[in-house]
């Protein structure tokens, strides 16, 4: 017993001895400290390596597509301001430029009146294809009357380009999106998948006979194996925005193309019966 705890007294003393000699070399904390973070860059190194080879947005649930673009397609149809003393424009071009820019759009009341061709830009995250099931229209609250009050833009429509181009009445009982060119439900039967980096245009034109509605577009779309949704709405982060279109624009000022100024409805109708009148 005695040989026992005299090794031990010896074994304690010997620790002691080395971990004084430490304490006396400062030299060694610091190749220590060094080491400790030469260890932590190298670990945060790695992790910024292997995050880089990534996909885009691989660490955000539900990220595997994303709205690059919603904009107004241009000359889709009549736009209206309710607040005529807002408007300003120098010229026809002027006018054209305005209501068709996402920055104007965001920043002022407006409406589609009658009919609208929305543009939405989807484009793929993940390096696994991402799989869009449905896109409809979804009202934000109930319909109301239509806007009679403020300044028309009658900005004429145009032909389409290549895309896949769906058409929906916001004031229906259930508003839906529907193929422009055999009027089914698109989705009912199709799909539209993305790789990683790979877009789509989907084009919708929104129609209202006469009530004014605000509306937002909803995606389902499956992502790694489980399904997200997703909400699209306008520039400024506002819904979507319609009313009817008066026949014989009874507004406060429709801005003519033509004329490239406001008109009243009295010099509408002068000239309806004149083609080559516009007021002075």
């Amino acid at each position: 017993m005695s040989k026992k705890r005299s090794r031990e007294t010896e074994t304690d003393e010997l620790r002691q001895g080395r971990l004084a000699s430490l304490v006396r070399k400062p030299a060694t904390w610091v190749v220590g400290v060094i080491l400790v973070a030469l260890g932590a860059t190298f670990s945060s190194g790695l992790q910024s390596l292997f995050a880089g080879l990534l996909p885009d947005g691989w660490s955000e649930p539900g990220s595997g597509i994303k709205v690059v673009d919603v904009r107004r397609k241009p000359l889709s149809g009549p736009v209206l301001i309710p607040q005529a003393e807002s408007v300003k424009f120098s010229d026809q071009t002027d006018a054209r430029e305005k209501v068709n820019d996402p920055e104007w759009e965001a920043q002022h009341e407006w409406y589609a009146a009658g009919r609208i061709t929305w543009e939405v830009t989807l484009v793929g995250r993940h390096s696994d294809p991402v799989v869009i099931t449905d896109i409809r229209p979804s009202r934000t609250g109930a319909c109301t009357t239509m806007i009679r009050q403020g300044t028309l833009v009658d900005d004429v429509p145009q032909g389409e380009g290549k895309k896949i181009e769906l058409t929906t009445a916001i004031d229906s009982e259930v508003p839906e999106l529907t193929s422009v060119d055999d009027g089914s439900a698109y989705f009912d039967d199709g799909t539209v998948t993305l790789a990683k980096g790979e877009t789509v245009v989907i084009s919708i034109q929104a129609t209202s006979a006469g009530p004014t509605c605000q509306w937002v577009l909803e995606a389902d779309y499956v992502d790694h194996g489980k399904r997200e949704t997703m909400t699209i709405k306008a520039p400024g982060d506002r819904p979507f925005r319609i009313t009817g279109s008066s026949e014989g624009n009874p507004y406060e000022l429709t801005w003519s193309v033509v004329c490239d100024q406001s008109m009243t409805p009295e010099d509408w109708a002068a000239r309806k019966k004149d083609q080559d009148y516009c007021p002075r």
